[in-house]
């Protein structure tokens, strides 16, 4: 899977909350600007795994998600995304 893909289905998940936060310039959003909780965290990557069909390590998606846009964010999913 690669990184634009990743993204779009990132997006999504966003797309979809109500209300929905402004998305012109997701890719160089940080994740922290949108991912305010702990819950909202949990339930941001459940949505990934259940999308993209895999686990991910939650350890190295925070990590990730701390310092990175989620542009970032989605090469490094993408990167770690078993292929089918």
């Amino acid at each position: 899977m690669n990184a634009v893909t990743v993204l779009q289905i990132m997006r999504a998940y966003f797309a979809d909350q109500q209300p929905a936060p402004d998305l012109t310039r997701f890719a160089d959003l940080s994740p922290q600007d949108l991912l305010k909780e702990s819950m909202d965290y949990v339930s941001f990557v459940v949505y990934l795994e259940e999308e993209l069909g895999c686990d991910f390590p939650l350890q190295q998606l925070g990590e990730a998600t701390l310092n990175q846009t989620f542009a970032g964010l989605a090469e490094e999913v993408a990167r770690i995304t078993p292929q089918a």
